[in-house]
């Protein structure tokens, strides 16, 4: 039964009686103007699933019964009211059944039937033409894999591979061309309906404002987190950074082949790039673990899915520069879909060995999601559907759930088997990151053990902050501090000064929620960040939003924005650690203690801005933040301040900032009065 809507079946029963919808007529129809036809009853959509019913019903041998079924399961007629739908049926069933009976028309008609369930498969509309391409190079790549083994078994964990790699390796290639071109299908279509708004004889003015506004708003979205993400080599030190903790093997593998895929994408252009990406995609294909079905088994493996990071390619269309936006994207998606197959091949070994059944659903799902959320994929369970929406607003929503998962995936995973592989996992990452961190600290790196602190499981040099923990030391502070505060205890504590302070202390200090808040909105996309400083009329440093910084947020990338405030505040060699922690996704901040003056209303301030003048005021305070950090950095060496407690402290930093103030008031004062 075709679900309906009470209004259209009214239609169809309207228009049968009539004799105005009449099988005759749908029977000399070709397929396309039988769904035009129907579309007018039915709409677009379901005249689709109407036609297709009806010409399935066409192929059965009772053709006068297969009639009378297809008007019941459309519009659900009782046994009485079909019998006048089926005297009209009897009266035209020998002129239909000549024309079912005539080679020509009756192959025309085949086709055509083939032609709707592809477009139904694949979600788009398939023509003729295409519909035979598609069965072509279907039939091609069964050819391929009949070499391989017995196809009753594909898919499934009674299949043995007896052919060898090569042939291997070319049915992987065929089902990569397959794919390929219903995915060129569907990118045409996805490009008819982009420019579809655009055309205003088709539309309504009001239309055509809300369509331009969607198409353009889905284009800064997806375009402006492409363009930051790019110019890297970035996922295996950030999302693949737990396979180095874990297999580093592996890990170390496909990290050297992304510099190669890198290095060949630049020197040959972006269609090296695909091709790269093709071949990455054929191999996997190629293997027995994917022969066997056990990728897609229960819980499909991301491989050949698109990464979040990149939803779209059309940077790689810039002249000159494209190349780098390409190769960025080729080196993180073939190097996630390698990484992430290598591991689920290593982790279908181990539970081979350990007896775990790889027909089980539940099993082999369970596994390959613990392999997706090891290299940055994490599910987002009911929400999944909703996956891209979730990206319009946050920069990486699955990466942040893949951290979520392995730090309580030894509590959460489905089975007995990945629940202690997570358990194991986490304290290689764990043990690996201490390891790191140790070693940092005996090199003279400042070290930040406290979990209430951002600086923590980061390697602090001078005033940049290395995250070793690829994002996974965030949650554990946001949890600290939520856990010190339910506890009445001081949760925060500055990665600048070190001060410590309680949640909702007092006037200006940040409650439970804002820490939750402010977790979320780090995590916005670069659109979402934009809107989030407009709104509230202040850049993450302090500054008013301008067109020029809020472009930059929007089109820099990452590494290179990094790079240029290392740059600004360190030097040129600190901006060079800086590029290669940030290019190979060892994400880097550089900040230190700041106060913008501007964004104050105090009278003394007000007072002093308005005797020397706006660029005075702003080379002082500049220079009143440089001379506190240099106080800070100075007060934290010392054993006074080392034995004082956090009052102590308090009062004492307050003091310094204090007779720093009033030193440049005097000496901008003084340079005021003179002139």
């Amino acid at each position: 039964m075709i679900c309906l809507l009470p209004i259209e079946i009214e239609k169809i029963k309207k228009a049968i009686r009539s004799g105005e919808l009449s099988p005759d007529k749908l029977v000399d129809m070709t397929s396309a103007e039988r769904r035009k036809f129907l579309a007018e009853y039915v709409g677009q959509e379901k005249a689709k699933e109407v036609n297709l019913l009806f010409e399935k019903k066409l192929l059965l041998k009772n053709q006068e019964k297969a009639m009378s079924d297809w008007a019941r399961d459309t519009i659900g007629l009782s046994k009485e009211k079909k019998e006048a739908t089926l005297e009209k049926i009897r009266a035209t069933y020998a002129d239909k059944k000549r024309r079912l009976e005539d080679p020509k028309e009756n192959e025309l008609f085949l086709n055509e039937i083939v032609s709707d369930i592809y477009s139904r498969k694949f979600k788009t509309e398939i023509s003729l033409e295409e519909a035979q391409t598609i069965t072509e190079l279907s039939q091609d790549l069964k050819r391929a894999r009949e070499k391989l083994g017995n196809l009753a078994d594909w898919k499934t964990e009674q299949f043995e591979l007896t052919g060898t790699k090569k042939e291997a390796l070319d049915a992987g290639a065929k089902e990569v061309v397959l794919n390929n071109y219903t995915g060129g299908l569907k990118a045409e279509a996805n490009k008819a309906l982009f420019l579809s708004p655009f055309k205003q004889s088709e539309l309504k003015k009001g239309d055509i404002l809300a369509n331009n506004a969607k198409v353009s708003a889905n284009f800064v979205l997806d375009n402006s987190r492409s363009l930051r993400a790019s110019f890297d080599n970035s996922f295996f030190g950030r999302q693949g950074i737990k396979v180095l903790y874990t297999h580093p093997v592996l890990w170390t593998k496909s990290f050297v082949k992304s510099w190669g895929d890198i290095a060949k994408t630049i020197r040959y252009g972006n269609k090296k790039g695909d091709e790269i990406l093709d071949a990455t995609k054929a191999e996997i294909y190629s293997r027995e673990n994917y022969m066997k079905g056990r990728y897609e088994r229960g819980r499909r493996l991301d491989i050949g899915t698109g990464e979040e990071e990149f939803p779209t390619s059309a940077p790689s269309k810039i002249p000159v520069l494209g190349r780098g936006f390409k190769a960025s994207e080729v080196a993180y998606e073939s190097g996630a879909m390698r990484l992430r197959a290598d591991v689920a091949d290593k982790v279908f070994s181990l539970a081979e060995k350990t007896g775990v059944d790889l027909s089980n659903k539940e099993e082999v799902g369970s596994i390959n999601n613990l392999v997706n959320s090891m290299t940055g994929r994490g599910s987002l369970g009911k929400a999944e559907g909703f996956g891209k929406v979730l990206n319009k607003a946050f920069f990486s929503a699955k990466f942040f759930k893949s951290n979520l998962d392995t730090l309580t995936g030894f509590a959460t995973e489905k089975t007995a088997f990945t629940r202690k592989q997570a358990a194991q996992n986490l304290l290689k990452i764990g043990a690996s990151s201490f390891i790191i961190l140790m070693t940092a600290s005996a090199l003279g790196a400042d070290v930040e053990w406290d979990r209430r602190s951002a600086n923590f499981g980061k390697i602090k040099i001078g005033n940049k902050r290395f995250d070793v923990t690829g994002g996974m030391g965030g949650l554990i502070i946001l949890m600290t501090r939520l856990a010190y505060g339910i506890a009445g205890k001081d949760a925060i504590k500055s990665s600048v000064t070190g001060l410590t302070s309680k949640i909702n202390e007092g006037y200006g200090t940040a409650s439970g929620m804002d820490m939750i808040w402010g977790f979320t909105e780090n995590k916005f996309s670069p659109a979402f960040s934009v809107m989030k400083e407009l709104i509230n009329q202040r850049t993450f440093a302090g500054d008013k939003p301008t067109l020029l910084n809020q472009a930059k947020n929007l089109t820099i990338p990452i590494v290179i924005e990094g790079a240029y405030d290392a740059a600004e505040q360190e030097g040129i060699a600190d901006a060079l650690m800086v590029a290669i922690a940030d290019g190979i996704g060892i994400s880097t901040n550089v900040y230190s203690f700041t106060d913008n003056w501007n964004n104050k209303k105090g009278k003394e301030l007000l007072q002093f801005k308005e005797k020397v003048g706006q660029e005075k005021f702003d080379k002082a305070n500049e220079k009143y933040n440089d001379l506190v950090n240099e106080k800070i950095l100075e007060l934290q060496k010392s054993k006074r301040w080392e034995n004082m407690d956090n009052e102590e402290k308090k009062k004492d930093l307050l003091k310094k900032k204090n007779e720093i103030k009033d030193k440049i008031f005097r000496q901008h004062l003084f340079k005021y009065r003179s002139n």
